[in-house]
């Protein structure tokens, strides 16, 4: 089984949501869970997944089916993000996702979108809005992830290059112009094969992202909130607080006030 198929219509039920340590070697131990497990890894190995092998290095995701046994061997113990979620029965309108992905610069991206249903099932316990929240975050990641191994339609090949772009530099003073000369087109060409792909504009990605980033950095770290605006590319605390209002539905404080149950510390600081 190298591929999983989960119906859209389902939100899934998420069972376990954090960042876990790890240290197997020579797949000593087998794993044979009841609930799917999406790992996000930042280490260097092999991984035995569904009856295949997988090589793995930072920025892998991996997908182990329920039922399906794994094992690791890796190089040096470290880290990884994972969330288990419930399995359902099969349905119609599903995605495909495949087991192993190399997400490159877009496993920055994963990992808070990850941390984020980490967040919200922290607190799930005592706030069945917080439970439903981490549903359907898990539910657009998902979704998420199947766009990035989806046919992509003629023309996309240049907005899928904007995107991975924005992923990777998000954090500097990038501008629509700026991505366009180094895509080696006009803006107004990659203004419109952008919105033809992704159905918004290169400017509402760019700030996407952006925030994206600063509630990671608010939910997961004990940064000060002028510092993740700067990490974040939005230096201005006046501009990252009304945008913060905008894209988060609340203030930057009230952001972390929300997750301080999940506090941790960013391993990049």
């Amino acid at each position: 089984m190298q591929q999983l198929a989960w119906p859209v219509a389902i939100l899934p039920r998420v069972v376990v949501a954090g960042r876990f340590a790890l240290a197997d070697t020579g797949f000593a131990t087998t794993y044979l869970g009841r609930t799917h497990a999406l790992h996000l890894h930042d280490y260097q190995g092999r991984m035995r997944l569904a009856g295949g092998m997988q090589p793995l290095g930072p920025g892998d995701l991996t997908l182990s089916p329920a039922g399906q046994p794994s094992s690791y061997d890796l190089a040096d113990s470290g880290h990884h993000w994972c969330i288990h979620f419930a399995p359902v029965e099969a349905a119609d309108g599903a995605i495909v996702l495949p087991l192993h992905l190399h997400l490159a610069a877009a496993a920055s991206a994963a990992r808070e979108r990850m941390a984020h249903v980490a967040s919200l099932h922290a607190r799930g316990g005592a706030s069945p809005v917080a439970a439903a929240g981490a549903s359907l975050a898990l539910q657009e990641l998902l979704l998420w992830l199947w766009e990035r191994t989806a046919p992509m339609p003629a023309g996309a090949a240049r907005a899928e290059r904007a995107a991975a772009l924005i992923d990777a530099r998000f954090a500097e003073p990038l501008t629509i112009a700026g991505i366009a000369r180094e895509l080696g087109c006009a803006r107004a060409h990659l203004a419109r094969q952008f919105r033809a792909h992704f159905g918004n504009t290169l400017a509402h990605r760019l700030i996407e992202r952006r925030m994206a980033h600063a509630r990671y950095l608010l939910e997961a770290t004990d940064l000060p909130i002028w510092r993740v605006a700067e990490r974040s590319g939005i230096p201005d605390p006046q501009h990252f607080n009304k945008l913060a209002r905008r894209f988060l539905g609340a203030s930057p404080s009230a952001v972390r006030a929300a997750a301080n149950d999940s506090l941790g510390i960013d391993p990049d600081r």
